[in-house]
């Protein structure tokens, strides 16, 4: 059962919640980039560059398009104390360089950790867990522009629609909780913001810096503002090295890690993360894996593995999974078309 602001005083959620906002870091999009572990922001050279640096199209393909699905939760078995996160996303992605396109659709759901609570007339104790949910649409658009040789700079200005909930739940387990989450009805709202990054492409090396969420954008839980959802800004920079490069590249190795702090349910974490990917048979079979952890808090470290097959030359399906501490479980499917 959920109870929402409309049958309990959200000031009271607020309170439970110990802040007057939350901020919600938005999953990773695009099954290639997950399949490393988020270590992309210096390889980014696939349409999924419009959300990971958007100045990684300049040195990718000529033409690029990609559809993904992606799922991951982090649910503890321990139902009596364990807080909760899930998340879902689409995404649709064509890049022209020195033009991208792209539109994601991202769901944030979180949880609490159970509390005990007193309720009805005969003081029967029960769980009662804080929810919030924040679906956002981002529809944005990516421009390049050459500084030198070597430096490329990218912009994405997003339209960004949200729709944000707060409310309580009284399951026990964090997974159920999560679920009614996803339940809940929020107050839409239509907000600007924009992304920008930077490449250095020098032979086999590629460094790269993106900044997401410049303006920080909020979303009300309600239409009388009593609390608001908040996508906190990121600022993540990656270093990759390609055996090809300029090309196609037979064997990929990055490396990112978060220049910032993002909140979650469990806590800041700031993540560092490894990748490594090797294509075969005519680029026909590309297999990739990597690893992340957050470098405060709890590490909350998780491995990953994907997996891409060719369907004809240039197009590929894709698979990925992700396993986890605190039962992090994941995966991810699409396809990808690249010349």
């Amino acid at each position: 059962m959920v109870s929402n602001s409309h049958n309990m005083s959200l000031l009271a959620i607020l309170s439970l919640l110990g802040v007057a906002g939350i901020a919600e870091a938005q999953a990773p999009l695009g099954t290639r980039a997950a399949g490393l572990a988020g270590a992309f922001v210096g390889v980014a050279d696939d349409a999924s560059a419009v959300y990971w640096n958007p100045a990684g199209l300049a040195t990718g393909a000529l033409l690029s398009a990609i559809v993904t699905f992606s799922h991951d939760e982090t649910a503890p078995d321990d139902p009596q104390t364990a807080a909760g996160a899930r998340h879902t996303g689409r995404m649709v992605a064509l890049s022209l360089p020195p033009l991208g396109l792209a539109y994601y659709r991202v769901g944030a759901y979180g949880t609490g950790a159970a509390t005990p609570a007193v309720t009805g007339p005969q003081s029967r104790e029960e769980v009662r867990r804080s929810v919030h949910a924040l679906t956002t649409s981002t529809a944005g658009v990516s421009l390049l522009q050459s500084l030198t040789e070597h430096i490329v700079v990218g912009v994405t200005p997003k339209v960004v629609r949200g729709s944000a909930a707060q409310g309580l739940a009284t399951d026990e387990r964090a997974a159920d909780a999560l679920t009614r989450a996803a339940a809940l009805e929020g107050f839409s709202s239509t907000t600007f913001d924009v992304d920008a990054g930077v490449m250095i492409a020098v032979r086999r090396f590629r460094l790269g810096l993106v900044a997401r969420n410049l303006t920080t954008p909020e979303f009300e839980v309600d239409a009388d503002g009593l609390g608001t959802i908040e996508l906190s800004r990121e600022v993540r920079a990656g270093a990759a090295w390609g055996s090809t490069w300029p090309g196609h590249t037979r064997l990929v190795v990055a490396a990112d890690a978060d220049l910032a702090s993002r909140p979650t349910p469990f806590g800041d974490r700031r993540d560092v993360a490894v990748g490594v990917e090797t294509w075969w048979m005519a680029r026909r079979l590309g297999v990739r894996g990597g690893l992340r952890r957050s470098t405060i808090g709890d590490s909350r470290a998780a491995a990953t593995a994907g997996v891409s097959a060719g369907l004809r030359a240039g197009m590929q399906i894709e698979a990925q999974a992700v396993f986890g501490q605190q039962h992090e479980r994941g995966w991810s499917i699409g396809a990808r078309m690249g010349f």
